[in-house]
């Protein structure tokens, strides 16, 4: 695996459309050589292994034969056009890392930094997938490397990789030369909504104001512990035990007769607490902020420590004026004004209406894929979600942004996407319109159509496209911020669409020949 390798196809935007072309040849052209390593260790009567043996090198052939990396690297060289050759190459090295590394992430079910690192570090194929394994060793995968090479490319140059690839396996020509024996089809589009939880605890009131305490605490007894003393009544470890012994009796409340007096009661007595503890928070953040160079953090660290306590102390006010109006006036508060998560900031209530799960708190991702399960565009919404028959004609609108070698000739959707707006510009689009109707008697009528039967005889396999990408990439994230969530969906979808190439690549091996 990682055979040498040079930058020398770009793929640039041109007139606001994205074309695979090639350029002029690059004067200054970096080689990136394979590492003298030894050979793998056998292992033998293990079918599982070399199923998953067999996926990277499918994986692996399809990262040089699709231009992957050569994208990554001149991804890695864009702004660093003056820099030095040696900077030049070892860039282009770690974009190389950073796409294998990812790529790899993502098939293993997107675990976390520390346990993927220890996973590739103790094992040789997956070493020797990463270009981290050598002839001295094993070296480069410490999880804060992961973590860097995780945010090395933007989500956009992501989005380009995935539709370059979608693109080279979707023309008769270039599909062999990523190694399918056949194009795959690109014309037809099921679409489906759902949402991807956010990594936080169930949205509840009196709870927002625990987390704040603990998290403004913490932050005052790493100052502390520096050795920057501001005046207190007692220790932190004390105001953090009787905001728990508070949180206790909240809980107990709900056996009582008088639950909701209760209740009140307990806020009542939270919520001078919490006021407390952001004042000693402030006056220990306001001194390492000012005497951080008396400690042995650095102001880097010092830096993350503030940042951390203003972001709490600025929702102090914000959830207690919540729990209040929920809990004490008994009165609702809007979803749009509603703090579900003091560390996240972007998550929406979506109401799914499903059995067994009524609400759900996340954002809505749509997933448009094949008739062959690849996803062809995808798109995370941080506010709320438009109607879902908007969100079908912004996704053609973005697949059509690609020179597409089949462009679309039919939408398929469920009911929730049906509108009379959508109809008409399908129409205009002259794209046959697949979309389940919401009237049981113009669903009759287009059951007599067997195009549209087929079509959405096909359409109940896209919700266990959706599980499959869900449980495989991008079930629950746990990285913070949106921007950091909408990059890993966006790893999350190239790497479901390598593992979907490479079990086509076995499938053609099965295949048996004709006599």
């Amino acid at each position: 695996m990682m055979a040498e390798t040079e930058a020398k196809t770009r793929f640039r935007p041109k007139n606001g459309r994205h074309r695979m072309r090639k350029q002029r040849p690059i004067t200054e052209t970096v080689a990136i050589q394979s590492w003298l390593r030894p050979a793998l260790t056998h292992v033998g009567a293990n079918k599982d292994f070399a199923l998953f043996r067999e996926q990277l090198d499918g994986v692996d052939a399809l990262l040089t034969g699709s231009h992957l990396e050569s994208m990554a690297m001149d991804f890695a060289q864009a702004g660093y056009e003056e820099a030095s050759v040696r900077q030049q190459r070892a860039r282009k090295v770690f974009a190389l890392k950073a796409l294998r590394v990812e790529t790899l992430r993502m098939l293993l079910g997107n675990p976390a930094f520390r346990p993927f690192s220890r996973t590739v570090a103790s094992s040789d194929l997956m070493a020797d997938f990463c270009g981290v394994r050598r002839i001295d060793g094993i070296r480069g995968i410490s999880k804060s490397v992961l973590e860097r090479a995780s945010k090395f490319f933007t989500a956009d140059q992501v989005r380009w990789m995935k539709q370059v690839l979608i693109e080279m396996c979707g023309e008769a020509d270039r599909a062999k030369e990523v190694g399918l024996s056949a194009s795959v089809a690109t014309d037809v589009c099921l679409v489906d909504t759902t949402c991807l939880e956010a990594n936080i605890h169930f949205p509840i009131d009196w709870v927002l104001l625990r987390d704040v305490a603990a998290t403004l605490l913490k932050g005052t007894k790493l100052i502390r512990k520096a050795g920057l003393l501001q005046r207190m009544p007692c220790e932190p470890e004390v105001l953090a035990r009787q905001m728990n012994r508070l949180c206790i009796e909240m809980t107990h409340t709900r056996r009582k007769e008088d639950a909701y007096k209760a209740r009140k009661r307990v806020l009542r007595k939270m919520k001078p607490l919490l006021r407390t503890i952001a004042e000693h928070a402030r006056r220990h953040r306001d001194r390492l902020e000012s005497d951080y160079s008396q400690t042995d953090y650095s102001q880097a660290q010092a830096a993350q420590i503030v940042g951390r306590m203003d972001r709490m102390l600025a929702q102090v006010p914000a959830v207690i004026f919540q729990a209040h109006e929920r809990i004490i006036g008994e009165r609702p508060v809007p979803n749009d004004q509603k703090i579900l998560s003091v560390h996240e900031s972007d998550p929406q209530v979506i109401v799914r209406g499903k059995a067994g799960r009524e609400v759900e708190f996340g954002n809505t991702l749509l997933l448009a894929e094949s008739t062959q399960g690849l996803i062809l565009d995808w798109e995370l919404y941080r506010q709320k979600a438009p109607a879902e028959w908007r969100q079908l004609q912004d996704s053609i609108e973005r697949q059509n942004a690609f020179d597409l070698s089949a462009p679309i000739r039919a939408a398929v959707c469920d009911r929730g996407f049906c509108a009379s707006a959508g109809k008409a510009q399908l129409q205009a689009r002259r794209i046959y319109d697949a979309v389940c109707p919401r009237d049981p008697a113009e669903l009759r009528r287009r059951f007599k159509e067997p195009r549209f039967v087929r079509l959405q005889r096909r359409r109940g396999s896209t919700e266990a496209r959706v599980a499959i990408f869900k449980q495989r990439c991008a079930k629950r994230l746990r990285c913070r911020g949106f921007a950091n969530r909408h990059l890993a969906v966006a790893w999350a979808v190239l790497g479901h669409n390598l593992w979907v190439i490479a079990r086509m690549f076995e499938k053609q091996e099965n295949v048996p020949k004709a006599a």
